[in-house]
C-alpha cells in the first residue's frame, strides 16, 4: 500500500502551465509569494530565510473560506488535545462548519469566475495567437504577450487545442485558456493600387 492511499489521499497531476488545475494550491502558493515580495531584499536571494516566518503569517490569518485560522483549525495543539479530552463533539462540529463554509466559498467564487469568462469556440484550421507565460514574467512594457499565428489541428472536448509549429515539422497540446483567435490576414501580400493625382488647373482671378 502507498502512502497516498494509506491516508485517502487523491493524486492529481496538472501542468505547470495551467496552475488553476489545482485551485487551492495555487492559491495557497500565491498568497505565500505576495508575502515574501513584501519581506525579501531587493535583490529577492532570502527568501528562503523569510519563509518560516510568511508561514507563520499565513497559518495565523484569519481566512474567510473556513472562517477562522488555519493555526487554530489545524496546528495548535495544545487547544486540539484539549478539545478532544473535553469537547469531542464541538471540535467536530466546528470542523464540519469550517468545511461547509469552504464548500459555500469555492462554489461562490467560482460562479464569479465563470460569468467573467469569455467562452471562445476554435475548429480545425483556424489560425491563433498563443499566450507565452514566460513573457508575462520577462517582457519588455511594450512587448506583446502573445506569439503569432499558429494553425489550430484539433479540439478536444475536455479543454485542450492541438496546434501546428511554425515551421510545420510538429504539433503540440496546450490549454483552452491561452489561445485567442487571430484577427490578421493569412500572411499574403496585397496589392493596392496607387492612384496618380494630377495637379489641377491653378485658379485664375478675372
Amino acid at each position: 500500500m502507498g502512502i497516498l492511499e494509506k491516508y485517502g489521499v487523491k493524486h492529481k497531476v496538472a501542468t505547470p502551465y495551467h496552475p488553476q488545475s489545482s485551485g487551492q494550491v495555487d492559491v495557497f502558493n500565491r498568497e505565500i509569494k505576495n508575502i515574501l515580495a513584501k519581506t525579501v531584499n531587493a535583490n529577492r536571494t532570502d527568501w528562503s530565510k523569510k519563509l518560516d516566518d510568511a508561514l507563520w503569517a499565513y497559518r495565523t490569518a484569519y481566512k474567510t473560506p473556513i472562517s477562522t485560522s488555519p493555526y487554530w483549525l489545524n496546528l495548535d495543539w495544545a487547544e486540539a488535545a484539549n478539545l478532544r479530552l473535553t469537547q469531542l463533539n464541538e471540535i467536530e462540529e466546528f470542523r464540519f462548519h469550517a468545511y461547509e463554509s469552504a464548500v459555500v466559498y469555492k462554489e461562490r467564487m467560482k460562479f464569479v469566475h465563470d460569468i467573467k469568462i469569455l467562452k471562445s469556440e476554435f475548429k480545425s484550421s483556424d489560425l491563433v495567437l498563443l499566450f507565452n507565460s514566460r513573457l508575462k514574467l520577462f517582457s519588455g512594457k511594450l512587448k506583446s504577450k502573445w506569439s503569432s499565428p499558429f494553425k489550430v489541428v484539433d479540439v478536444s472536448p475536455f479543454g485542450a487545442v492541438e496546434l501546428e509549429s511554425e515551421d510545420g515539422l510538429r504539433t503540440f497540446k496546450v490549454n483552452v485558456q491561452r489561445v485567442k483567435h487571430y484577427l490578421g490576414t493569412d500572411g499574403e501580400k496585397h496589392l493596392v493600387e496607387q492612384l496618380a493625382l494630377k495637379d489641377g488647373p491653378c485658379p485664375t482671378n478675372e
